[in-house]
């Protein structure tokens, strides 16, 4: 790896840090091996974790955002019936 390849990934690490005080309920991570970003949480009402992947951290945090609001929205009339006992 060269120093600029490393320079690069201790930005992409900052970056990932970055997001992370913006959403601090989200773990955000840098993976250098497949240059992407990765966010991870349990949503309100989903029954598995969330797990968001982008190249740029623009990108995740734009994923993140469309996922907050989208839980907290109240579900469509068709999942709603397929919820209920």
């Amino acid at each position: 790896m060269t120093s600029g390849q490393l320079d690069d990934d201790a930005a992409r690490w900052r970056e990932a840090t970055a997001l992370r005080g913006e959403h601090p309920q989200w773990v955000v991570i840098w993976l250098a091996t497949v240059s992407r970003f990765r966010a991870y949480r349990r949503l309100p009402g989903a029954r598995r974790d969330t797990a968001l992947t982008d190249p740029t951290a623009a990108g995740l945090a734009s994923q993140i955002t469309r996922a907050e609001q989208a839980a907290r929205s109240p579900a469509a009339p068709s999942d709603q019936a397929m919820n209920d006992p």
